[in-house]
């Protein structure tokens, strides 16, 4: 009692003061924790560097060692890490001997903790107060920070429920009609959403009336068709090509949730427990690989480049196919294919009245597959890219970029070695909405619909 009453008579701080002081502390250790991710991040850009630089002189070696391989490196034929060893299992090869540096450890060196110097008439176990200690004697900082830099605690479901409780009571604030998220992507998709679900309701659309819902299809067809055009206009090409209607069926699903719009969903895009579960990104429910979108909801609901993920995802489907089937004297190999490089060189025609002869494969090089348009046409129908999502894969590189989302359970990795031109697309996704895309979007949805509605209605004369 004695000791209690001491402490209380040595302590006349009040609770707002303490709380400042405790906030004040926080921020600094905050940025000392900025500052290691800094340096750390500076690290890992040097080991990659270094990496890089030994991979570099292992090729050049290779190169000048094994000649046989020179015909397949210039086509741009890369062997994927996964899979080498099924196409070469000779000794490795000789590299020059290297000096490393010393690293220099003083980068990663950390701060001094804060230290606290108490006031006249306090002791040390005054400042210990009850908001720094749990209940097992320990400060909670050290159950907090081991977590700290996981995808759970920095972008996974809680981030993203606390993130979008703030922008929604900000868009009350502010006086907005929909609130603002990580994902430009996924705003673009809720708002044309809404806005043709109330000019439906407003024509009066009822879905109890109409079981089959047939109706609704060609009005999501028009709006999502009206998206792409004017956000992503590249992308149009890969929808056109690709005969991707599984996003039409998937958005009617998730406007009237029915029987008979849930059976007509692909099966790979029919909903996981983890997406009915939590809510997340809309863009997310666009990947037609389940344990991804799981993986993604879990770990990057709050990630603010979602968007850039997603458009990753879709650049790397893959279709796989014996190499040989496509380039002429090629070996019997398994490849795999990216559907945007295909239509990427399908769209290499010149001139809208030019009509390219029909082409046979196998190709005569990997050049020409990815460079003349009748060719990759040829190939993109052999390979069946314009049939749906089921015959599509994923490309490993993506699982080197984003390992986390890798789940060895399922067969969505793609096989063998990649086949592909000399660079790359990654489809893109939309900016940030602005007042003006929003009433544009209305707009377009109150005309296309009025006019329907009225054209539908008339009688010939």
């Amino acid at each position: 009692m004695r000791e209690l009453s001491s402490r209380v008579n040595t302590d006349q701080k009040s609770d707002n003061e303490r709380i400042e002081e405790l906030q004040r502390e926080n921020r600094q250790l905050r940025a000392q924790l900025v500052d290691v991710q800094a340096r750390m991040s500076r690290l890992l850009a040097n080991i990659q560097g270094l990496s890089d630089s030994v991979s570099k002189t292992l090729n050049d070696t290779g190169s000048q060692g094994n000649k046989g391989f020179e015909e397949i490196e210039d086509s741009s034929l890369q062997l994927s890490t996964y899979n080498s060893k099924q196409i070469y299992e000779g000794p490795g090869f000789p590299g020059p001997s290297m000096q490393l540096e010393p690293f220099d450890t003083s980068s990663l060196k950390f701060d001094p903790p804060l230290a606290h110097h108490p006031g006249p008439g306090q002791s040390e176990d005054a400042f210990l107060s009850s908001e720094l200690i749990n209940v097992t004697g320990t400060s909670p900082l050290y159950t907090q920070i081991p977590n700290i830099w996981s995808f759970e605690y920095q972008t996974g479901i809680e981030p993203y429920l606390t993130a979008m409780a703030a922008s929604q009571e900000s868009s009350m604030a502010l006086r907005k009609d929909l609130p603002i998220s990580n994902s430009p992507f996924s705003d673009h998709i809720k708002l044309l959403q809404h806005l043709l679900k109330s000019k439906l309701a407003a024509n009066g659309f009822n879905p109890d009336s109409q079981p089959s819902m047939q109706s609704i299809y060609q009005p999501v067809l028009m709006v999502l068709s009206m998206f792409n055009s004017m956000t992503r206009p590249d992308v149009m090409a890969w929808y056109a090509k690709t005969r991707f209607f599984h996003i039409i069926e998937l958005t009617a699903w998730q406007l009237y949730p029915s029987r008979a719009t849930f059976q007509k969903l692909h099966q790979r895009y029919r909903p996981t427990d983890m997406q009915m579960k939590h809510p997340h990104p809309r863009v997310i429910d666009w990947i037609p690989f389940p344990s991804i979108r799981d993986r993604l909801i879990e770990l990057h609901a709050a990630n603010p480049l979602i968007d850039q993920i997603f458009c990753d995802a879709v650049s790397g489907y893959v279709v796989e196919a014996v190499m040989s089937e496509l380039i002429s004297d090629a070996p019997q190999i398994t490849v795999y294919v990216r559907v945007t490089d295909l239509i990427a060189a399908m769209s290499l025609s010149s001139g809208a009245g030019n009509n390219d002869t029909p082409a046979s494969l196998p190709a005569p090089d990997i050049t020409t597959l990815f460079s003349s348009p009748s060719h990759a046409r040829a190939a993109f129908k052999q390979l069946n890219m314009d049939k749906g999502a089921s015959y599509y894969k994923i490309d490993p590189a993506f699982y080197a970029k984003y390992p986390e989302l890798y789940d060895q359970s399922n067969d969505l990795t793609a096989n063998g070695v990649p086949l592909k031109p000399r660079s790359q697309k990654v489809l893109t996704y939309p900016k940030p909405l602005d007042d003006s895309m929003v009433e544009t979007y209305r707009s377009f949805i109150d005309f296309s619909m009025d006019a329907t509605s009225t054209i539908s209605s008339t009688t010939a004369p």
